[in-house]
């Protein structure tokens, strides 16, 4: 494994972009496999760290639009056998990109910090602890060339960057980025949530039947936290064994919880970020691929008496929502 260090020359640029937020994806195409195998997973899962959790978060509040200014490195041409990136105490481990994640982190002094994941006309901005923590980025945007910054705050709104990495994507499969942890879909082998769904699912035979014990589950024991939600902002990461403890939890960490528990039992699953009609609030829900059907939408609404249940395919009732649109995918 070979760690690149490059030199530069710095450009000044000053331009707008969405804080924790990116342009409208749509959801990956069907697939014919599920490309990996739960053991093959959790292998990965528990060589993942613990992810660095933030006390802000995105439901019910505007993301606000920021103006960052900073200083960026041109694009060079990298050799097809580096893996690992360093620059300015920044290191980003590339080495499993296949499998549709990176792993980064900061090595100097603490400062506060910001990760862009980019892509085409596509952008991921993410937190970055300065605490020297590994934290994992999906590469969820699929096959090409990425993009891959840190960026340090300098004052207010304004950052410098201070890490850029090009990296060229080949992924193993595409369903392979909602199969691993990352910063929003946290878990390892020792996991509450690993060892919730292993527990649920042990008579389990079929993925369908897997799915059906989870989200069952989840509905009848996972309450909505209605105080969490009139209180968050924008940055929130989920802790699904925080969740699972609790017993409840907003939208995000219900569609964090279940992927985490999905992908564990090697089923791909993915955590949507949008907006409902219905809703005047930021809103997350579930996709999961099955083998032989492709992906399938699983929708929850929330009321004051609970979880509404929106799913067509599993023939769950209380049809509500309408004009889903897709923000993100994690």
């Amino acid at each position: 494994m070979k760690v690149f260090s490059f030199s530069h020359r710095k450009i000044k640029v000053c331009f707008s972009f969405i804080l924790a937020s990116s342009c409208i994806l749509s959801s990956c195409a069907s697939v014919s496999s599920a490309g990996k195998t739960a053991s093959a997973v959790m292998a990965v899962a528990n060589a993942l760290p613990a992810q660095h959790a933030s006390n802000q978060t995105i439901e019910n509040k505007t993301i606000a639009l920021k103006q960052l200014s900073y200083e960026t490195t041109p694009l060079q041409t990298l050799a097809s056998s580096v893996s690992v990136f360093s620059q300015n105490g920044v290191v980003i481990d590339a080495s499993a990109a296949g499998n549709g994640y990176v792993q980064i982190k900061y090595t100097g002094p603490e400062k506060k910090l910001k990760v862009q994941v980019k892509k085409d006309t596509s952008t991921y901005n993410y937190d970055l602890n300065g605490k020297g923590i590994t934290e994992t980025y999906s590469l969820q945007m699929g096959n090409g060339q990425y993009s891959i910054r840190v960026l340090e705050n300098v004052s207010g709104s304004y950052y410098k960057e201070v890490c850029n990495a090009p990296l060229a994507v080949t992924l193993s499969s595409e369903t392979a980025p909602f199969l691993y942890p990352n910063q929003y879909v946290s878990f390892t082998t020792s996991s509450l949530a690993t060892k919730k769904a292993t527990e649920l699912t042990a008579g389990a035979n079929t993925d369908v039947e897997k799915l059906k014990l989870i989200y069952n589950y989840m509905i009848k024991n996972i309450k909505y936290d209605f105080e969490k939600a009139a209180k968050v902002t924008s940055g929130y990461v989920p802790n699904v064994d925080t969740i699972l403890t609790t017993q409840k939890g907003i939208c995000f960490d219900y569609s964090s919880l279940m992927a985490a528990m999905l992908r564990s039992q090697g089923i791909p699953s993915k955590v949507v970020v949008g907006s409902v009609d219905t809703l005047a609030v930021t809103h997350a829900w579930n996709e999961v691929y099955l083998k032989g059907t492709g992906w399938i939408t699983i929708k929850i609404e929330v009321s004051n008496t609970g979880w509404k249940l929106i799913d067509p395919t599993l023939g769950a009732s209380n049809t509500v929502g309408k004009g889903y649109t897709t923000a993100r995918i994690y």
